[in-house]
């Protein structure tokens, strides 16, 4: 995770923030950078957070935003959202599940589709040099995208994000269970040691379980047709390390 965290500092919050000194040593700053790894990575949460550290202005497409049976309605949705993102710039444009959007054109048999793939060629080319515009896609399916768009200028930035390792799923479960209050016998490091294989989106729904399971076992105290809970029962309702148990199973 610390990994990752370098390597998107290096490659990408750095030329951005500072793009007069790459650029007075001829380095290319970015215009396109692919994530890709596993379903529930964290794919769409590490751009958020990129957009915020470097406060730029954020802009999503996805497959059903471009869902559309007319060319021209599909074309003019991404055309539309690369036109506001340069009026607004510095700005993030996120796509989300890239290859469901521009898949290889001689696998597909759709018009839409082809003509996607074209309009994405043509906007990307026109962010070259730029700086202020940058996109960013997630995929779980790399060597299923239109190759066109992986050249050099387009998405010439490729980021494996993976699953995370014990540290990285520690790194992940802090974030998640900094606003809970936990009982004295919970491990996150334990925890973390004994989610091998969890992604992002598995660690997000194992604290949410736990947390549930501690309310469930105070709902018999709580009346819920007060607007208020009595400050003792919210005192009392720690998530321990039996609810991490209980979500695990």
């Amino acid at each position: 995770m610390q990994g990752l965290k370098n390597l998107l500092i290096s490659e990408v919050i750095e030329p951005l923030k500072n793009p007069e000194k790459f650029l007075k040593f001829k380095l290319s700053i970015p215009n396109g950078i692919l994530l890709y790894g596993p379903p529930g990575c964290g794919k769409t949460f590490i751009v958020k957070k990129l957009s915020e550290e470097l406060n730029y202005n954020f802009f999503e497409l996805s497959p059903s935003s471009v869902a559309t049976p007319w060319v021209h309605g599909a074309v003019g949705n991404i055309a539309k959202v690369f036109e506001m993102a340069k009026m607004q710039a510095p700005a993030i444009i996120f796509i989300d599940e890239l290859d469901s959007i521009a898949p290889k054109r001689d696998k597909t048999q759709g018009e839409v589709e082809k003509r996607v793939v074209s309009q994405m060629l043509t906007l990307m080319d026109g962010l070259k040099g730029r700086g202020h515009v940058v996109v960013i896609a997630a995929t779980n399916r790399p060597n299923s995208l239109d190759p066109a768009l992986r050249r050099f200028g387009r998405f010439d930035r490729e980021i494996d994000i993976g699953v995370p390792d014990e540290v990285g799923r520690m790194e992940v479960l802090r974030i998640h269970t900094k606003n809970m209050k936990l009982s004295e016998d919970v491990d996150l490091a334990e925890i973390a040691k004994s989610t091998h294989g969890y992604v992002g989106a598995d660690l997000a729904a194992l604290c949410t379980e736990a947390a549930l399971q501690c309310i469930r076992e105070k709902m018999d105290l709580i009346d819920i047709e007060d607007e208020t809970i009595d400050a003792e029962i919210l005192d009392a309702m720690a998530v321990t390390n039996e609810h991490f148990r209980f979500a695990m199973g």
